[in-house]
């Protein structure tokens, strides 16, 4: 009897149990084996989750991302041509570690050797890329940099365009996670790329001899909608990981550095990504148009104006999570009249818990037109009385 009851208890439990539903365990940064992890949303860059984010690391053939972007770049600027011939010099031939073999006085493409690098992570290709995008290596180095204090990556210093370790004497190639990301999304305006980082296998060379390239990212095959981005790997950098994924128009950029082997960057990359697309949900936190707040124009007509959403505001939100959302509006210092309609004067910045979900510029809702030299001299001495007051000690 007894048996028999307790029996139908355990078929109700499984019956009505919330089984199904997608939504994630919560993860959090004790949760991730890597030592330096991050996530964020394509696109917005809000962060989903970071773990030791700005830690300064050495990025291996992560750095390749900013000498694909940087040749990129100058595509689009017409300075150079995915169909320029690029001919291999000594000193490409003699770069080591992960390659496509090239020797010196060959020829190819500038795609073709971007492909090598996109792919195979080809350090002797990215050496010759170098060479033909700047007419020399350190010219390119030096608008590595450049380019990365652009982009806001502020603990970022390319040494070399590979990210292999230096010669005896040399400085590193460092970065951070955060600083990572950023070139991740500014590499991602170009679709080229993902075609290239997507690709499982091509042919570099048809002969003498023929040379295959076979792509150094194995979680093409084993995760639903990855497409990119770049492994990197070498004993003090440990194995290195920038991962993207879309699905249901969701792009997520993941990032794990130094894991102890290529298993364990895959596992905590999917770990990452899974947490992303099936723990957040988005949702509309500003409506376009929206009134959020009021701005003070001190020499203006009128002093107060209404500021609103220039735009709406979507972010990702934890499910589950039933913490509310605070704003807080943003004002650029000394706005001065005169000002229009239609002005960004501010952001709304919009946060749960500990964690930015996302900001949208504020604008104002009317004109502002200067105050006459009277409405000034007023204002002054009503606000030297209410100064005055605030600042007599209480009895």
């Amino acid at each position: 009897m007894t048996g028999g009851f307790l029996g139908l208890i355990m078929f109700l439990s499984f019956l009505f149990a919330p089984v199904g539903l997608g939504v994630a365990e919560a993860l959090t940064p004790d949760d991730v084996g890597a030592d330096v992890a991050l996530l964020v949303a394509a696109g917005t860059n809000q962060v989903l989750l970071g773990k030791n984010p700005d830690k300064v690391v050495e990025p291996a053939s992560i750095a390749k991302i900013m000498t694909l972007l940087l040749a990129l770049e100058a595509v689009d600027r017409g300075e150079i041509s995915l169909s320029d011939k690029v001919l291999v010099s000594p000193d490409a031939e003699a770069i080591g570690g992960s390659q496509v073999w090239l020797r010196a006085g060959e020829v190819f493409t500038l795609e073709q050797l971007l492909k090598a690098v996109a792919i195979q992570s080809a350090n002797d290709a990215a050496h010759a890329v170098a060479e033909h995008a700047a007419g020399s290596v350190p010219a390119f180095v030096k608008q590595m940099n450049r380019r990365a204090q652009e982009l806001g990556m502020k603990d970022t210093i390319f040494t070399n365009v590979h990210g292999l370790p230096p010669d005896p004497g040399q400085d590193a190639t460092v970065t951070t996670a955060r600083d990572s990301s950023k070139m991740a999304q500014e590499i991602l305006k170009f679709p080229l790329v993902l075609e290239w980082t997507s690709t499982w296998t091509d042919v570099f060379r048809s002969d003498n001899p023929r040379t295959v390239l076979y792509n150094t990212n194995k979680m093409l095959r084993e995760y639903p909608g990855l497409d990119g981005l770049k492994t990197g790997h070498t004993d003090s950098a440990g194995y290195c990981l920038v991962a993207t994924a879309e699905r249901s128009d969701l792009r997520l950029i993941s990032i794990v550095m130094g894991t102890a082997s290529d298993a364990q960057r895959r596992q905590e990359t999917r770990k990452l990504l899974d947490y992303g697309f099936k723990g957040f949900t988005s949702q509309r936190l500003v409506e376009h148009k929206e009134i959020v707040g009021e701005v003070v124009i001190k020499n203006g007509v009128p002093e107060t104006v209404k500021a609103a959403a220039a735009a709406p505001l979507e972010a990702l939100v934890e499910k589950g999570n039933s913490a509310p959302f605070h704003r807080h509006l943003q004002v650029q210092p000394d706005l001065e009249a005169p000002l229009k309609a239609g002005d960004i004067v501010g952001v709304m910045v919009v946060s749960q818990e500990d964690s930015i979900l996302g900001q949208v510029p504020v604008e104002l809702e009317e004109d502002v037109r200067p105050a006459g030299f009277f409405v000034r001299i007023w204002r002054w001495l009503r606000d030297l009385v209410k100064s005055l007051i605030a600042a007599e000690p209480s009895a």
